[in-house]
């Protein structure tokens, strides 16, 4: 878990988060972490004895680095997509977005509102559609009011075509021993791994 938190408390800090990324084969693998009688551990010797001890630990974990850097990373390119939208309408960003995502947002309709109702009628306590048909309209509209916010930045996005994404997904090597079971040519450039319940 110290691990795990290490890990994600990099996310603020960008040069050395891309470093210490569980996996990573930057130079940021060779980073000293610790020293014992003159014998130097490095990041690399530490991610290796961690796959080493809960290999599926550490993937999880990684996989859970990458996944929060590239959600984060999407909202940062929505921001700078609307932003220039934004300064080439002679807007605000905020008012331009409110603007455009106006345009996009798909009305609640009492249909909605009885349906959601009616899903969520087991948390309901008892109340009835009457008394909360308010709170349920109002969710309801923060709900497309954030949907009709992504559409606006999947819009933006489809018409620029200036937009690169770097961030790499984590690569894990599987080891297949002899007696695997397996399909097709084993020099096949491509080996697909498929998971099942059994040890």
């Amino acid at each position: 878990m110290l691990l795990a938190t290490a890990a994600l408390s990099a996310c603020g800090d960008a040069p050395s988060a891309a470093q210490q990324t569980p996996g990573s084969t930057s130079a940021g693998d060779q980073e000293v972490v610790a020293e014992v009688g003159g014998r130097r551990i490095t990041l690399k010797e530490l991610d290796a004895k961690w796959e080493e001890f809960d290999a599926a630990e550490r993937n999880r974990v990684t996989q859970l680095l990458y996944q929060n850097r590239r959600n984060m990373l999407d909202q940062l390119l929505g921001d700078v997509l609307i932003e220039q939208a934004a300064k080439a309408a002679g807007l605000a960003p905020d008012v331009y977005a409110q603007q455009e995502a106006a345009k996009l947002v798909q009305p609640v309709t009492e249909a909605d509102i009885l349906e959601f109702y009616n899903q969520n009628k087991d948390r309901a306590n008892g109340r009835t559609l009457e008394q909360l048909r308010g709170p349920v309209k109002d969710f309801l509209d923060g709900q497309r009011r954030l949907q009709a916010k992504a559409q606006l930045v999947d819009n933006l996005r489809s018409k620029d075509t200036s937009i690169m994404v770097m961030l790499e997904p984590p690569r894990y090597t599987v080891e297949l021993a002899s007696h695997d079971p397996v399909r097709g040519e084993a020099t096949a450039p491509i080996t697909l791994v498929e998971f099942s319940d059994y040890q």
